[in-house]
């Protein structure tokens, strides 16, 4: 075979990639219509997420914007002193926000918030539902401290004094709470009333000795020495 005669027999074979083209394109047009339906599919999924991402975002901003309204009528309630109603009327507004938005972050502390009024306004009961659901959406937050309390002092005015016990516990044993000598100071005041005596003296000292700029310091001195 000559040099010639091999240059031109490998010019009429066909080209490898021109082939895959052809190949593809009659795959193509063989199953156009599944084709298709699969990329409707990730364009609809696409249109989806963007649509919950918005929607979330919306949601958010709804909720936050509640907040902040129902947080200032609340903080303006305090202020005041104003009246039972106007309690009732600002701990709708927080419960409102917490059942339509409890997916966002405005919605969980709109929880919060209405476990607090819950309490404030002797709802014991009530607040420890709150406080619960709270904890669950909120327990790996910086405001675990604050709903422990809360739990502890909702059971401590209805005198379930274990369950009090139980809860100030939990923010001793907690690494990252805060507000650890107020805790030991309700300890010490509950074991007092259980008469247990050296377990309240206990936890008096131990808020001397470790906690010397605590609020507490001076009180429980007295609870020592008296």
């Amino acid at each position: 075979m000559s040099e010639e005669q091999s240059r031109k027999e490998l010019l009429e074979e066909p080209d490898p990639f021109l082939v895959f083209v052809g190949q593809m394109m009659d795959f193509g047009k063989k199953y156009q219509n599944q084709i298709l339906a699969a990329i409707g599919a990730v364009v609809a999924v696409a249109i989806v997420i963007t649509g919950v991402v918005y929607y979330k975002n919306l949601s958010e901003d709804r909720a936050a914007t509640m907040l902040g309204k129902t947080t200032a009528k609340y903080n303006a309630i305090k202020k005041d002193e104003s009246s039972f109603i106007a309690y009732e009327e600002v701990k709708k507004g927080f419960k409102n926000i917490a059942e339509k938005y409890g997916s966002t972050g405005a919605g969980k502390v709109a929880l919060l918030q209405y476990a607090d009024v819950c309490f404030l306004t002797r709802n014991y009961d009530e607040a420890i539902t709150a406080y619960n659901q709270a904890l669950d959406a909120l327990g790996k937050t910086e405001f675990k401290t604050m709903i422990l309390s809360g739990l502890a002092y909702s059971y401590q005015e209805k005198e379930d004094f274990e369950q009090a016990v139980k809860y100030f516990k939990m923010i001793m044993a907690d690494a990252a709470a805060v507000m650890k000598d107020q805790a030991l100071f309700n300890l010490g005041l509950i074991y007092g009333k259980q008469g247990q005596t050296e377990q309240a003296k206990e936890a008096f000292s131990k808020i001397v000795s470790e906690y010397p700029e605590s609020m507490y310091f001076d009180l429980a001195s007295e609870k020592i020495t008296g």
